[in-house]
């Protein structure tokens, strides 16, 4: 247990601590899964201290934020094990087996639990009512589940989505870095500054303490002392992220106080010397402001537009208009009701909100006009452009609308309604059984025309006595159907995707994507339309892939890895470890798409280790991963088609012709590439405006840290114990320690002469790790840290991928084929295999790769710069030497236009590609 309160505390059955106990030793029931549209994944669970599944982002995991952060929650497992639960129906037993979404133990209640939207739940009641029903109370309860519960002592209860409080879900989300810190802690100096300002002031906006920042105190000083409660604010009712209207106070008896003094109805004299003179705002009071008095004719978010007695309109800024009434300046005027001539005001404030763009600037031409006329007593034949007629008829139409609405500016607005008879000349008959047609004729998997579906409906109006209808009105009446049901109905919903509502986050809801940045990132890979070649060889190695990650919220990448392989875990690991070295910070929750790069352990167990969690988007949605494919588009047609060896013209294969292949015209290496990548997106994407930020990517990045804080205590070190946690494991991720040959893993054995001192583990399981892109090496952690290993075949395993041994190993057992000989292969035969095999070609050319893929992780460890001048003293040997251009000569001119261009810089590690260029 997480706290010191017993299961004996509860006064249960022996039998009952057995099943709670077994609950909780037990792994989930079954592992979550997408299922219409949801968004599953798992949450790093720091109170549990295990990984907590979801499998919805709106539902179950707004379930385990109010159970992580709830005090009175002690324990909660997610898929609890399946239980039987029995009923009637129709007459008849029917029991099955049930999955609850969670098992909970709080201070006062044990039991299980279920999550379920209101509207699904009212359609399992419909279906099935001896399982789902709704008590007198409104509680939605489930009395099968119940009475499983009651046999052991235990509750059942059913949770909706009604109950959620976003306000407080997203409150908590943004504090949660705060909020996971044991020993979090404020400096006297920000602490004293801060509380100092939120005495004097009660009620200080957010806003205003972060533009006080100085260097006494930072916004994450602000946000300890609300996760520490030296701060109050009720969290359920105001949203952080709205900083200016986010009110801070010193604790909550005097949030209570000036809540309770603003909705007094009166409070005498004292309420006249001492508090502003606060009222509800709403359309349609008068208020005294000065001598005149006004009338609230309109309100939005930033403005509030007033009308007095002589029809004149004024707006004031909401800040304004309350510094206003504060002051005492405005007042309220008697009890707030409406004034007599509020039909007046009504049809005023109807007849703005219903004309468009278009006619309130037409408006707005003829008031300018009209005005010259009435104040300026210019007659309407002196002003040029327009029909004096016309004028006369302006002021007509101001005046009437003056004498008669109380505005004359309403009768220069177009109100030409539209003429003729537009009733529906159809008879009810007719149009019910169009619409039948259309509907089970024409919207089928058949996917009819419209003329096989018209003539169908000829048919039925034959039969029926019915006149007919037009060809052109059934076209006109089927494409006003729905066009994304219509779609999903005749071709499915993969082809229908592309017409579905695009996802719109409200205020309820927690932000798709995110309130800063490092809350929610995107993560995934896409080839790149170019080839490349060896940096030394000049063979071509084919098109590379990228791996992106990206900032939802300020569009930024915060890494990126360049590789030659295919998507795997290894583009996974290395991205996030990048993330880590450039920002020293690892995402708080991860979307990925359905890929098995993204489902594997090694993954996961590197989310969760350092605290992250994981969201699969959608299968068949990519609009859920636009923040990324946004990002692909731009990289390939902004950057990628402009240089050497684009591949844009094969999309188009038959006009592809030997002098445009892109094969022929590769110059780009990886190295190379990378360096271009990274100045491209740092340098260049980085720094222009984004067009759904309205500024840059850095620009929203910077101007979301000074206000949500820069976080420092959720920092990460790049150091060997990170670096570990990126490196994979076996299955269990253990492995046995075999007397006097080593720990074998992955059916390789490993050894190190400091096993010798642990007499005590052999035959026990040791937590391991290796490396996918040096198999000759392994590590172990003893006694505290992590011990390297080297592999028995060290010689030749040494810098050896996984990739390289997939591959041999792949072609020992197509010869065994070939051979008709079954036999396990072993890293011994694989050695053989190789000695005979120098000129495998996919090995040699994987080697390449490999060896290309290596000096990007120099690249990334920034050792490429330094060995520029190495490269050039190389080059400049081997071209002296031979009297030729080798290609690694031909490649350092390359490298030197790129560099003369400012697209690229050096190549890094050119020794070791220089002595194989010397043995070839």
């Amino acid at each position: 247990m997480t706290c010191n309160i017993s299961l004996y505390d509860y006064n249960l059955s022996e039998e009952t601590v057995s099943l709670i106990k077994h609950i909780q030793n037990s792994d989930p029931a079954r592992r979550v899964q997408s299922r219409k549209g949801n968004v599953p994944g798992f949450y790093s669970s720091n109170k549990m201290g295990f990984t907590i599944q979801f499998e919805s982002h709106t539902l179950e995991l707004a379930a385990i934020y109010e159970k992580e952060f709830d005090p009175n929650v002690i324990e909660y497992y997610d898929q609890p094990p399946t239980f039987t639960i029995n009923y009637m129906k129709n007459g008849r037993n029917r029991g099955h087996k049930y999955t609850a979404d969670f098992f909970v133990i709080e201070k006062d209640w044990i039991g299980w639990e279920e999550w379920k939207k209101e509207e699904e739940l009212v359609r399992l009641n419909k279906a099935s009512p001896e399982r789902y029903l709704q008590d007198e109370n409104g509680v939605w309860r489930c009395p099968p589940a119940e009475e499983y519960a009651k046999k052991w002592g235990l509750d059942f209860r059913v949770r909706t989505s009604k109950e959620i409080n976003w306000k407080l879900q997203n409150n908590l989300r943004f504090l949660e870095d705060y909020l996971l810190v044991e020993n979090l802690s404020v400096s006297q100096e920000a602490g004293d500054l801060i509380l100092t300002l939120v005495n004097n002031k009660p009620g200080i906006k957010l806003s205003e303490l972060l533009e006080q920042q100085s260097s006494v105190y930072s916004a994450d000083d602000i946000y300890s002392l609300l996760a520490l409660s030296e701060l109050y604010c009720d969290l359920g009712r105001y949203l952080i992220t709205d900083f200016d209207k986010f009110p801070l106070y010193i604790d909550k008896v005097t949030s209570d106080l000036i809540q309770n003094i603003n909705t007094a109805p009166s409070m005498g004299a004292y309420a006249d010397e001492q508090l502003p003179n606060l009222f509800h705002v709403e359309m349609g009071i008068e208020i005294q402001w000065g001598i005149s008095v006004w009338r609230i004719i309109n309100i939005d978010e930033q403005t509030i537009w007033l009308l007095n007695n002589n029809d004149e309109t004024s707006q004031l800024p909401i800040e304004a208009f309350e510094n206003l009434v504060q002051s005492g300046a405005i007042k309220k005027v008697g009890g707030g009701s409406k004034p007599q001539n509020d039909k007046k005001s009504t049809h005023f404030i109807e007849t703005l909100n219903n004309a468009n763009e278009q006619q309130l600037l037409k408006a707005n031409e003829r008031f300018t006009i009209v005005k010259q006329v009435l104040e300026e007593n210019r007659k309407p034949e002196e002003i040029v452009g327009v029909p004096d007629r016309t004028i006369r008829d302006w002021v007509s139409k101001y005046k009437s609308a003056e004498r008669i609405w109380g505005n004359g500016y309403i009768g220069l607005i177009d109100q030409t309604s539209k003429k003729g008879n537009r009733n529906r000349k159809i008879s009810p008959e007719g149009y019910n059984l169009l619409k039948k047609v259309i509907e089970d004729d024409y919207e089928t998997i058949k996917q009819k025309n419209f003329q096989s579906s018209y003539n169908k409906f000829l048919s039925l109006c034959l039969e029926k006595g019915i006149d007919k209808i037009s060809y052109k009105t059934f076209v006109i009446e089927a494409k006003k159907r729905p066009i994304y049901e219509q779609t999903r109905k005749r071709q499915g919903s993969k082809v229908a995707y592309k017409h579905e509502q695009m996802y719109l986050e409200l205020d309820q809801t927690t932000p798709r994507h995110g309130s800063r940045p490092f809350e929610i990132c995107h993560i995934d890979h896409t080839e790149l339309d170019i080839e490349l070649v060896c940096s030394v060889m000049g063979k071509k190695l084919g098109r590379p892939w990228v791996s992106f990650l990206v900032d939802a919220y300020s569009r930024r990448v915060l890494s990126f890895y360049l590789t030659f392989d295919s998507p795997s875990y290894r583009s996974c690991m290395m991205t996030l470890r990048e993330c880590v070295r450039k920002h020293k910070r690892f995402p708080r929750m991860i979307v990925v798409d359905g890929g098995k790069e993204f489902q594997g352990t090694y993954f996961e167990t590197l989310i969760a280790a350092c605290g992250g969690g994981k969201k699969n988007r959608p299968g068949a949605k990519p609009k859920f991963g636009s923040v990324c494919e946004r990002l692909f588009g731009t990289t390939n047609t902004m950057f990628i088609h402009n240089l050497m060896g684009n591949t844009k013209i094969t999309r188009n294969v038959r006009q592809v012709t030997k002098e445009v292949n892109p094969k022929k015209h590769a110059v780009w290496t990886l190295e190379l590439l990378y360096e271009a990548i990274n100045e491209w997106l740092y340098d260049v994407y980085d720094k222009r405006p984004h067009q759904s930020l309205s500024q840059s990517p850095l620009e929203a990045f910077l101007e979301a840290q000074r206000k949500s804080g820069k976080r420092d205590i959720a920092l990460i070190n790049y150091d060997d114990a990170f670096l570990k946690l990126t490196l994979p494991s076996t299955t269990k991720g253990t492995a046995m320690l075999q007397p006097g040959q080593g720990i074998k893993i992955n059916k390789r054995y490993y050894w190190s002469d400091s096993l010798r001192a642990y007499p005590h583990l052999e035959r026990k399981q040791i937590p391991v790790k290796y490396d996918p892109y040096n198999l000759g090496e392994a590590y172990a952690f003893i006694d505290g840290s992590w011990i390297t290993l080297y592999s028995q075949y060290f010689g030749v395993m040494r810098n050896m991928t996984e990739k390289q041994l997939k591959i041999l190993t792949n072609e020992v057992r197509q010869k065994d084929k070939l051979l008709n000989q079954v036999s396990d292969i072993t890293v011994k035969r694989i050695v053989e295999f190789l000695d005979k095999a120098e000129n495998l070609e996919k090995y040699q050319l994987q080697l390449l790769k490999d060896k290309a893929n290596k000096k990007i992780i120099d690249v990334i460890n920034g050792r490429s710069n330094e060995q520029l001048s190495l490269v050039q003293s190389h080059e400049q040997k081997v071209s002296n030497s031979k009297g030729v251009k080798s290609p690694a000569a031909e490649n350092l001119e390359i490298i030197t236009l790129h560099e003369s261009q400012g697209e690229a810089s050096a190549i890094d590690n050119f020794d070791e590609d220089f002595e194989i260029y010397e043995e070839l």
